[in-house]
C-alpha cells in the first residue's frame, strides 16, 4: 500500500503518453503541480525584498519620505497665492492654483479678500503666499508665528513656509529624477562590461575610473559655469551621468560572480541565448546592488543639490531651494528659522533615505 502524499514528496514532471488524452495536456499538468509545489521556496531577491519590507529602519525611513513626498505633492494646497477654489464677480473658478486662468491674473488672495463683493467666497490654502511671492519690504525677516507666516520670512519678505515646502518638491525631483538615470545608466554599463568582458569591459572600466577620480560637485559645478542658462534638468543629467560609476561596478562584479554559477551553465548549455541567459538569469543578480545605490544616490542627489544653491549657483528657472534659504542665513545671523525649518527637512530626508539604504545593503548582504 502506498503512502499518502504529504507536503515533503518529490513533485516530478510525468512526460509519459497516456491513452485517455494527448501527452501535452498531461505535460502541462505535471508542469502546473511542479510549479505549485516550489511556490514556497522563492529565489533569494524576492526573500531579500520581503524581508526588507519588514525591517523597521526601512519603513521608517519609507515612511518620513513618504511624508516628505506628500508635502511636495501637495504643495500647491499647502501653500500658494490663488486659492483652490473661488467665485469671484460671477465666476466660478476650481483649482486655479493649479490651472492658474488668464481671469485671475495679478490678482491674489489677499486682493481678492478686500475686494470681495456679497456672493463671492475663496477657499484658501493653508498659507495664502506663494514661493516667490513678496511681500512689503517692511515685512522682511519676520520671526515665525507672525500672522500670516508660520515659518517667518525670509530677507526678500517671502513666506519661509512657503520656500520649504516647494523646496521639498525640487528636492525630490532633482533626486528622484537624478536617480532613475543612475540607476539606469549604471545597471546597464555595469552589467554590459561584466557580460560582455573583453574589449567592452576594458573600455567601460577605463571610462569609470577616469570619472570617480573627479567629484561630482566639482562636476556639477563646471559645468553650471560653462552653461549659459543652467537649470535644474542641468544639474539633474550633470548629477546622473557622473555618479552612476560605483553601480556599475558593484553590478559588474555580481554579473561575473553570476557567470560563474552552476544555473547559467545549465542555461547555456540547453541552447539559451546570451540575451535570455543575461535577462533571465544574470540581471536579477543586480537588483540588491541597485537597490542600494539608488537609495543612496537619492540622499546624495539631494545633498548635492542643497550644497550648489547654499553656493549660489545661478539657475534660470529659480526654482525654491532648502539650499538657497541655508544660504541666506550666513548673511543673518539672528535669523535662526532660515536654518532650522530646511535643515529639518533636509536632514530627514537625508536621515530617511539613508535608513532604507543601510537596512537594504544588510538584507541583501545576508541573502
Amino acid at each position: 500500500m502506498s503512502d499518502p502524499e504529504t507536503p515533503e514528496s518529490i513533485h516530478a514532471l510525468d512526460l509519459s503518453r497516456r491513452k485517455d488524452g494527448p501527452a501535452g495536456r498531461f505535460v502541462r499538468a505535471s508542469l502546473t503541480r511542479a510549479r505549485r509545489a516550489a511556490a514556497p521556496y522563492t529565489s533569494t531577491t524576492r526573500l531579500a525584498v520581503t524581508q526588507l519590507a519588514r525591517s523597521r529602519p526601512a519603513l521608517a525611513g519609507a515612511a518620513i519620505l513618504a511624508c516628505v513626498a506628500f508635502v511636495a505633492l501637495f504643495a500647491d494646497f499647502l501653500a500658494n497665492d490663488l486659492p483652490i477654489a473661488c467665485r469671484r464677480h460671477g465666476h466660478l473658478h476650481v483649482l486655479p492654483n493649479l490651472t492658474r486662468p488668464a481671469e485671475l491674473r495679478g490678482t491674489d488672495c489677499a486682493r481678492m479678500r478686500a475686494e470681495r463683493i456679497p456672493g463671492d467666497w475663496l477657499i484658501e490654502p493653508l498659507v495664502a503666499f506663494g514661493p516667490n511671492t513678496a511681500s512689503r519690504p517692511e515685512e522682511a525677516l519676520l520671526a515665525p508665528l507672525t500672522p500670516g507666516h508660520p515659518f517667518g520670512t525670509d530677507a526678500r519678505a517671502r513666506d519661509l513656509f512657503a520656500r520649504v515646502v516647494y523646496g521639498a518638491r525640487t528636492a525630490l525631483s532633482v533626486g528622484v529624477g537624478g536617480t532613475v538615470v543612475l540607476v539606469t545608466i549604471g545597471v546597464t554599463l555595469g552589467a554590459s562590461a561584466g557580460f560582455f568582458g573583453g574589449v567592452v569591459d576594458g573600455l567601460l572600466s577605463r571610462m569609470i575610473e577616469s570619472l570617480t577620480s573627479v567629484p561630482t560637485l566639482l562636476w556639477v559645478l563646471v559645468v553650471a559655469g560653462l552653461t549659459p542658462h543652467p537649470s535644474t534638468a542641468t544639474l539633474i543629467w550633470t548629477i546622473a551621468l557622473t555618479a552612476w560609476t560605483e553601480l556599475a561596478r558593484l553590478v559588474r562584479a555580481e554579473v561575473l560572480r553570476a557567470l560563474g554559477q552552476d544555473y547559467v551553465t545549465a542555461a547555456r548549455a540547453l541552447g539559451a541565448s546570451p540575451g535570455r541567459v543575461l535577462r533571465r538569469h544574470v540581471l536579477p543578480n543586480a537588483i540588491g546592488p541597485a537597490v542600494v545605490s539608488a537609495a543612496f544616490g537619492l540622499a546624495s542627489i539631494v545633498l548635492v543639490e542643497a550644497t550648489v544653491d547654499f553656493l549660489g549657483v545661478p539657475s534660470s528657472d529659480a526654482l525654491p531651494s532648502w539650499g538657497e534659504t541655508l544660504g541666506e542665513a550666513r548673511f543673518h545671523a539672528g535669523a535662526w528659522w532660515l536654518i532650522v525649518f530646511p535643515g529639518i527637512l533636509l536632514l530627514a530626508t537625508l536621515g530617511a533615505a539613508n535608513l532604507i539604504s543601510e537596512a537594504a545593503r544588510d538584507v541583501f548582504s545576508d541573502s
